[in-house]
């Protein structure tokens, strides 16, 4: 890279990603420079150093537990999405290569989702469930409150339940047999959005077991005169994919 390379104006762009990356990977002051980036006042900035620093982080493990420390800090300030999911993904990278650190502070995020404000609800929920598709593992307790939010009062902890629950069948259905009774108990819930998020679940589970998907596929049936539209357009595509499948 020629000397008058502006690194900061090059992540607010997002341009010439894989050449910051080579010489991140080789050049410990250049790597250092891009991770004081992630402090930036910019998010565009932050979101594109953070992908850099991903990408060299398999091979860096002294960057572990500093860049988890700082993935927290920024968990909790992210204003914008796709910021957020970017952190998310550093979390899931770290969930696979250095579970150990990651396991201690689960709870802090799941804690994050359950008290904090709305912001920090969502973002704690992006971080979850990356954490979820990497090494469900390290849920620990979190699978035993991930039942106690499916039959919550609150329509956003069984929405949130639900697309953990998805996220968890990425590592197969031993983690979501446990939920079953209560995502068939969803699907005559008051409300009509977590009916129809249910009903989406249910046909995300049936597509991977074709076992599963003869249940799944008579739980549908039994609420096809469901009054709500938006459960109606769920369930229609729902159950055409999965007969689909069966034949």
């Amino acid at each position: 890279m020629e000397e008058e390379f502006d690194l900061r104006e090059a992540l607010a762009t997002g341009e010439r990603l894989q050449e910051i990356v080579a010489r991140a990977s080789i050049d410990k002051e250049f790597l250092k420079e891009v991770l004081e980036l992630l402090d930036d006042d910019l998010w565009t900035v932050q979101k594109n150093a953070l992908r850099v620093v991903v990408e060299v982080l398999r091979d860096m493990p002294e960057l572990h537990e500093s860049l988890l420390t700082k993935l927290m800090v920024m968990l909790r300030k992210s204003e914008a999405v796709p910021l957020t999911q970017e952190i998310a993904r550093a979390f899931g990278v770290l969930a696979e290569i250095a579970p150990e650190k990651v396991s201690k502070v689960v709870p802090v995020i799941f804690a994050n989702y359950r008290i904090g404000d709305p912001k920090i609800k969502v973002n704690s929920t992006y971080v979850l469930e990356e954490i979820m598709k990497a090494r469900p593992s390290l849920l620990g307790n979190v699978f035993r409150d991930i039942g106690f939010m499916l039959i919550s009062k609150d329509t956003s902890d069984k929405l949130a339940a639900l697309n953990f629950i998805a996220a968890l069948s990425e590592n197969g259905l031993r983690y979501v047999t446990p939920f079953l009774p209560k995502l068939f108990a969803l699907l005559q819930d008051e409300d009509d959005l977590v009916r129809a998020s249910a009903v989406e679940t249910l046909v995300a589970l049936g597509e991977k077991n074709d076992k599963l998907r003869k249940v799944v596929i008579s739980k549908l049936q039994s609420i096809e005169k469901d009054k709500s539209d938006l459960v109606q357009k769920r369930l229609k595509e729902g159950m055409k994919r999965l007969l689909l499948l069966e034949r």
